[in-house]
């Protein structure tokens, strides 16, 4: 017996007897156990102040396609001061090389800093497990709860570490195992649950734009912010 059929029974998770698709809601369906598994469908976990019209989804996508310009200026466009657009606004003046923007946002990033969140989304970004492990600590020396580094342990890429978190997350908080398992791991059978939801998709939110956006990046302009260095 495979690890995700393990965990499909310590979920609680039996094979369908109707043949009909398990429930997989997105974050954001209007409707709790929308049917349907096709990923493509759901809308994404974007960050889209009122009244702009543009989103940290529009940054990334301007990054992807190599417009590093246009994508620091929807950042200029969409940042309140606070929160994941300022941390990535600042990431992308580090990146540019422009001192006085990365000056100005300091602050700001250091305070978003400040706590457990943060440092897990970057180690989760980060991917690599040497590379994610001193943000782990950190996020374990800020009193992160126990299901949040349970959590980063399940989206480590080493499988060890992976079966242990996932373990210690069903045992801890087995709505959100139950929601992880069936968003990051597919597993058949597993089914969102809705009040888990809103701490995933914020969580998850962050972990993945900054990935996309460039986890390194990020986790440089962290080390500045938490070290005081200018």
């Amino acid at each position: 017996m495979g690890f995700f059929d393990k965990a499909k029974q310590l979920l609680g998770l039996g094979g369908s007897t109707d043949g009909e698709e398990a429930d997989d809601p997105s974050p954001h369906a209007t409707t709790p156990g929308a049917k349907g598994r096709d990923r493509k469908d759901r809308p994404p976990l974007v960050d889209q102040p009122a009244g702009t019209g543009q989103s940290v989804e529009d940054v990334l996508v301007a990054r992807e396609a190599g417009d590093t310009a246009e994508a620091r200026k929807i950042l200029a466009q969409i940042d309140r001061g606070k929160g994941l657009r300022t941390v990535l606004r600042a990431a992308a003046a580090l990146e540019a090389g422009d001192e006085d923007e990365v000056k100005s946002l300091l602050a700001a990033v250091a305070a978003e800093a400040e706590g457990w969140k943060l440092s897990l989304q970057i180690a989760g970004a980060l991917g690599d497990p040497a590379a994610a492990a001193p943000y782990l600590a950190r996020a374990i020396a800020e009193k992160a709860p126990v299901w949040a580094i349970a959590w980063a342990r399940a989206a480590s890429s080493d499988p060890a570490e992976q079966r242990g978190g996932l373990v210690d997350l069903l045992f801890e908080d087995a709505r959100l195992a139950r929601t992880i398992a069936a968003r990051d791991f597919s597993i058949p059978g597993a089914v969102v649950d809705v009040d888990a939801t809103p701490r995933y998709a914020a969580f998850v939110h962050g972990r993945d734009s900054i990935r996309r956006f460039g986890a390194a990046t990020v986790a440089r302009l962290v080390d500045r912010a938490k070290g005081g260095s200018r």
